[in-house]
């Protein structure tokens, strides 16, 4: 009964660490720089909570590779210099607007040619009717 209590425990408490990762992670991508007690004002806790929850974000975003150098597998990372906790983007992966705009413009050229392109009326006989479904017996069409 002991063990199960402990291992309950064990997991509501990364169940309540598992809670305030998105809110931080959320906090730290709009502010660049904050500082722990206004980042704690706005979450609702006490610095000491933030702090044992900042260390357990690193923990789980943080880990070693085949050659012993330590890798983040998040978006960003921060690091606390006294009292302020500083935010940085950690991956200059292309981002999505980047893709996108480029394509709007790719589009637009493509848009802007399409434009002066002049179509042919097609030749229609006086007195013709234009066919919107034709047949083929095999050797002619017709309407």
């Amino acid at each position: 009964q002991d063990v199960y209590r402990l291992q309950l425990k064990l997991f509501l408490d990364e169940v309540k660490q598992q809670l305030f990762l998105g809110d931080i992670r959320s906090f730290l991508k709009v502010f660049s720089v904050i500082t722990i007690g206004r980042l704690a004002q706005h979450m609702r806790l006490d610095e000491n909570a933030l702090r044992a929850i900042l260390l357990a974000y690193t923990r789980k975003t943080h880990a070693v590779d085949n050659y012993g150098k330590i890798t983040s597998s998040a978006d960003f990372d921060f690091y606390i210099d006294e009292e302020t906790i500083h935010a940085t983007e950690s991956k200059s992966s292309k981002h999505h607007h980047d893709y996108f705009l480029t394509h709007i413009s790719k589009l637009e050229e493509v848009m802007g040619e399409l434009s002066e392109v002049q179509l042919a009326e097609p030749a229609i006989s006086p007195g013709e009717e234009a066919c919107m479904f034709p047949s083929y017996d095999g050797a002619h069409w017709h309407c």
